[in-house]
C-alpha cells in the first residue's frame, strides 16, 4: 500500500514539473504538452523493458532511442499493453528469450520490421 502511495505522490510531481514547463521549453525539447504528461503518467519501468524487449529482436536500445519519433511511438503501445505479467515473466529470462516466443507484444511486428530493415526506420 505504501509503495502504490509512493508511486502516486512520485507521478503527482512528475506532473507538477510537467505544468510549469513552456510552450518554449516543450519547442526545444520536440515534445508536446500531451506527450510529455503520457510520458509522466507512464510507469517507470515501461522505458526499461521496452529496450530489453528491443534487444531480444537484436536492435541496440542506443540507436533505437536516437530514432526518437520511433521511440516515441514504441513507447506509446508499450504503455497501453495488456501483457505486463507475460512481459515480464518472459524478459525475466531474457538470456533465453527469442523474438518468436515473443507474439504477446504488441511492438513485436514493429522490433521485427525494424531488425529486418535497420536503414528504413
Amino acid at each position: 500500500m505504501l509503495e502504490r502511495v509512493r508511486a502516486f505522490f512520485d507521478q503527482w510531481h512528475r506532473l507538477q514539473e510537467v505544468h510549469a514547463l513552456t510552450d518554449r521549453d516543450l519547442e526545444d525539447l520536440g515534445i508536446t504538452r500531451w506527450q510529455i504528461e503520457q510520458f509522466a503518467r507512464m510507469p517507470e519501468n515501461v522505458g526499461d523493458r521496452l529496450l530489453q524487449m528491443a534487444q531480444v529482436f537484436g536492435l541496440d536500445p542506443v540507436a533505437l532511442q536516437h530514432d526518437y519519433a520511433d521511440y516515441l511511438d514504441l513507447l506509446e503501445v508499450c504503455t497501453h499493453c495488456g501483457s505486463v505479467k507475460a512481459c515480464k515473466c518472459a524478459l525475466a529470462d531474457a538470456d533465453h528469450l527469442r523474438p518468436e516466443d515473443c507474439g504477446f507484444c504488441p511492438n513485436a511486428r514493429t522490433y521485427d520490421y525494424m531488425a529486418r530493415h535497420p536503414v528504413l526506420h
